[in-house]
């Protein structure tokens, strides 16, 4: 459609802080906390099954000595943790090399970290970080069910946070800027795949759909290389830049801020240059989260 449109973001160098520069903790409204100051005391005996199943992990076959040896745990300990851990179907011991090894099953315990929680790992001080220079509150989504869907927001350490509730919420794909955001930077099957859905969405409602004005819309948005919904009429005016993975769009990031309070002539500089620096990081971050490298 217009993907061979796409070139890649020029790097930069990222003046955020450095991924796990920042700490943040799940119960904390203020995003960032001390790690150091948890709420409980941390549970020894899962931290050391941790452990020991990482360090199994990282041994095609284990002894109860080369165990002993990277975790420094008692060997009576780790034949416990190994018997527990066989029951349940993670390990499983091979007397024919004389050793133990984890089963398939591990997989099972990465099967989630894909899509939100990654991005999420990922961008979390990133987003943190950007509300705390800019100000405004910063939203995160990925695709879902024909929406983009808002996995996470710092909206509760924005000093202008909305006056309306954004976690969680399916946000249009042709109506907001994260939805214009994603149908703009994913590739052309998707694209093509989503406006049909879009198309037969609007028959359903009612509600009329030009096709060929999306479009012409979305090469805009590419061109201008940001999604951009508001207007005089608004009291918002919110952008989105995306998150690739390659040229691939991954995820979407989402600023919205009152309309008199930004001058038209600053959002790029003020908004949209620090998403875009932030976005950039991401990706690096995500990459690395994933095992690409860089």
């Amino acid at each position: 459609m217009f993907d061979s449109e796409l070139k890649e973001r020029p790097a930069k160098s990222p003046q955020l802080p450095k991924y796990n520069d920042l700490h943040c903790r799940a119960n904390s409204l203020r995003g960032s906390v001390d790690e150091h100051k948890a709420s409980y005391a941390p549970v020894e005996s899962a931290r050391r099954v941790l452990l020991l199943l990482q360090a199994l992990n990282a041994q095609r076959i284990a002894t109860i000595g080369s165990l002993h040896q990277v975790t420094g745990l008692s060997k009576p300990t780790i034949v416990r943790m190994l018997e527990t851990l066989i029951s349940e179907g993670y390990v499983v011991r091979d007397n024919f090399v004389g050793g133990y090894s984890v089963t398939s099953k591990v997989v099972s315990l990465a099967s989630g970290f894909n899509g939100a929680p990654l991005l999420i790992e990922a961008a979390r001080s990133r987003a943190v970080a950007l509300t705390n220079t800019i100000k405004w509150p910063v939203s995160l989504g990925t695709l879902r069910d024909g929406h983009v869907l808002v996995s996470f927001t710092t909206a509760p350490i924005s000093p202008w946070a909305y006056p309306f509730p954004v976690l969680h919420r399916f946000l249009d794909l042709e109506l907001t800027a994260m939805g214009q955001c994603y149908l703009t930077f994913c590739d052309d099957e998707e694209r093509a795949l989503l406006l049909n859905a879009l198309a037969q969405q609007r028959r359903e409602q009612g509600r009329p759909f030009d096709a060929a004005r999306v479009l012409r819309e979305l090469r805009t948005t590419r061109k201008r290389g940001y999604a951009r919904v508001g207007g005089p009429r608004r009291v918002f005016d919110f952008v989105a830049v995306p998150i690739l993975d390659g040229q691939r769009c991954s995820a979407c990031m989402g600023v919205g801020f009152y309309r008199t309070a930004v001058p038209q002539d600053r959002i790029l500089e003020t908004v949209v240059e620090p998403m875009l620096e932030a976005a950039s990081a991401i990706e690096v971050d995500m990459r690395s989260l994933n095992g690409t490298g860089y």
